[in-house]
């Protein structure tokens, strides 16, 4: 099965790395680093589903592919709601091995891009003072400057400095843009 799985990471450019047993495995694993995992049901020292809990309980995101010679449906299942994406018998069928690998990869760096793009939105928004964020709030939801000047007690001059200073910090081209970012990060 090693064998597989390194030409299987050769012909799809990937890094295989392979565990001698779940154990190992949990005390190696980094699940900062991109990719995903692939978890047979049968392991020598534990079984794929416990391993699934573990690294469920650790907060681990990496996508999991199960596989298994064995296994029953309520193992399948259990698998897929704790998360795993995808659930092959073997002997599998390479293609579907190789497609399961691509879908869980690009599944990876999907929420690794939104992570990035959502933490990049946190320390923009992070930047703001405090009567800027507080200029922010009124202006998404949508008072103009002389409302929220008049609800700040503040004169249309400062709001006008604060709300650029929002704008230019945020990095929104537009309200409309900033009012998207504001949805985002607040999702």
């Amino acid at each position: 099965m090693q064998v597989l799985f390194q030409r299987l990471g050769e012909r799809l450019h990937f890094v295989v790395e392979v565990y001698e047993s779940g154990s190992h495995f949990l005390a190696e694993v980094d699940d900062e680093r991109p990719g995903c995992i692939v978890l047979d049901l049968m392991l020598p020292d534990a079984t794929g589903i416990d391993v699934l809990r573990k690294l469920v309980e650790r907060g681990c995101r990496l996508p999991v592919v199960f596989m298994s010679g064995i296994a029953r449906v309520s193992e399948a299942v259990e698998a897929l709601k704790l998360g795993s994406i995808d659930f092959l018998e073997k002997p599998f069928d390479i293609e579907d091995m190789s497609a399961a690998l691509q879908r869980a990869v690009a599944i990876d760096r999907e929420r690794r891009r939104d992570g990035l793009d959502r933490e990049l939105l946190r320390r923009r928004f992070a930047s703001l003072t405090p009567r800027e964020a507080q200029v922010m709030e009124h202006i998404v939801r949508g008072a103009a400057n002389k409302e929220v000047a008049a609800l700040l007690g503040l004169s249309h001059k400062t709001v006008e400095v604060h709300r650029a200073n929002v704008m230019r910090k945020t990095r929104a081209g537009s309200l409309a843009e900033l009012v998207r970012m504001h949805v985002a990060l607040k999702e």
